[in-house]
């Protein structure tokens, strides 16, 4: 189990575990510099303990560095650290306080933390053997910390990429439709992306498209890359259904029929959302008895937190008059939560965005939970594919120019379907077929970059 904080330096607190003396000498160590990690129940956080749980069993051991959960602005959930490997070495650093960076109009906590976590990294590095080092993005200023270690010790390092650091995307809309201080983050990124890439190792992303879009954009970039979504981890449901939780979002016992969406929304999912919806109303026409018990929900459809939170799907369903039918709980809930309103679901529906080359890695708990399940995406996405070879749910897809009539149609068809099914109805899943989309075979794949990287420092 993991003992409590043991020892401090420098202002650096260290969450450390019993050493096994059976641990293999022949192990490599990793460190994993990631600003947002347990308690977090944030995506990034999430990466990084899905690889720390499956990396000694391809050779590496890692050490994680990160902030202490003092500083973060968004809710954690402590329970998340059950979920931690028993033998995991955290090392937690301060950060200037969010209540500061405000009052300079900035809150993000990679660059409130950037410059402790390079004073630990000095540290960590002077006083033991780091094989190579990982820095996943975002939060997006850590990335500087592999580059900067690589010119002081010489130690190969991998940047991966959970999202794209330099995008066109929001450029393309409105103003008004765009991130608060966009322009500023886009030109930092123009400067410290190239920066960080110059002795780069390696690259990896949740989707390859981003991985190719650096190819692309700096011809001068010759290293591996590998494409590695996130990954589905099937003792996270079995601890959730061991200790069930609250769900916040609606009563299983209530009679209904509750249809879940747990996941982002934003500007390029609104055509699959609005079919969707358009979808719902076309249902009521043709089945009133059977639609009006359903009830569709849509949680954590913003990353945005506090007075910044807006409703996007409500929105859609109040043009349509249906918003005694959809509800929208824009906040991330809690990790394990989550978990719990997807099992607690009648069936489950997945959207993807208007991008040909979204992944969307949320598939994987959606196929884990073993609830009926509704994809809509980009034909060209992954996610078809992928629910093609485990038979796991069905996709309605659409093409470049988003979701026609006919999408709608065959949405509110197979919707229809799903409903009438009886309760705790399940997929016919191939799970011999999900095994290839596991978090312990997407950190294979990272073990395979890291022992690569390790052997060939650049230079």
């Amino acid at each position: 189990m993991l003992r409590a904080i043991v020892g401090a330096q420098k202002g650096d607190y260290i969450l450390r575990c019993a050493e096994d003396p059976a641990e293999p000498a022949r192990l490599k160590c990793v460190l994993i510099i990631g600003a947002d990690f347990a308690p977090s129940s944030y995506p990034p956080a999430l990466r990084i303990r899905l690889f720390a749980g499956h990396l000694p069993q391809f050779g590496w051991e890692p050490v994680i560095l990160t902030t202490d959960a003092r500083y973060y602005e968004t809710a954690t959930d402590e329970e998340n650290e059950k979920l931690l490997p028993e033998n995991l070495e955290v090392i937690r650093t301060r950060a200037i306080p969010a209540w500061l960076t405000r009052k300079l109009r900035f809150g993000d906590l990679g660059l409130r933390s950037v410059w402790h976590h390079w004073q630990a990294v000095k540290r960590i590095c002077e006083k033991r053997r780091v094989d190579a080092i990982l820095t996943p993005i975002p939060p997006y200023p850590g990335i500087v910390l592999g580059r900067l270690a690589y010119d002081r010790f010489r130690i190969p390092y991998v940047v991966d990429y959970i999202d794209p650091y330099v995008t066109e995307y929001y450029w393309k809309l409105p103003r008004r439709q765009r991130p608060p201080k966009h322009a500023l983050a886009y030109y930092t990124a123009r400067v410290l992306e190239p920066f960080a890439l110059r002795r780069v190792a390696a690259v990896t992303g949740v989707d390859s498209s981003y991985t190719a879009d650096l190819f692309f954009r700096y011809p001068w970039l010759k290293v591996p890359s590998a494409s590695i979504p996130y990954g589905g981890e099937p003792a996270d449901f079995d601890y959730v259904r061991q200790h069930p939780r609250r769900n916040p979002a609606f009563d299983p016992h209530d009679g209904r029929l509750h249809v879940s969406y747990v996941g982002r929304g934003g500007p390029d999912m609104l055509p699959a959302l609005r079919a969707v919806i358009q979808a719902m109303l076309l249902g009521l026409e043709r089945r009133p008895e059977l639609f009006r018990r359903l009830r569709l929900h849509f949680v954590g459809t913003t990353y945005a937190h506090g007075d910044q939170v807006r409703h996007q799907v409500l929105q859609l369903a109040k043009e349509l008059s249906l918003e005694n039918y959809i509800d929208e709980h824009p906040e991330r809930v809690p990790y394990l939560t989550a978990i719990q309103i997807m099992l607690d679901s009648h069936a489950l529906l997945a959207v993807g965005s208007e991008s040909p080359h979204y992944t969307a890695s949320k598939i994987f708990p959606c196929i884990l939970a073993k609830r009926p399940l509704l994809a809509v995406f980009h034909e060209r996405s992954s996610v078809v594919e992928i629910l093609r070879e485990t038979e796991a749910g069905d996709a309605i897809t659409f093409g470049d120019r988003g979701p026609g009539p006919a999408t709608v149609d065959a949405i509110a068809q197979r919707l229809q379907s799903l409903l009438a099914l009886p309760p705790n109805s399940r997929p016919p899943t191939r799970w011999e077929a999900f095994e290839h989309y596991t978090a312990r075979a997407m950190t294979a794949r990272l073990a395979a970059v890291l022992d690569r990287a390790s052997s060939n420092v650049p230079v």
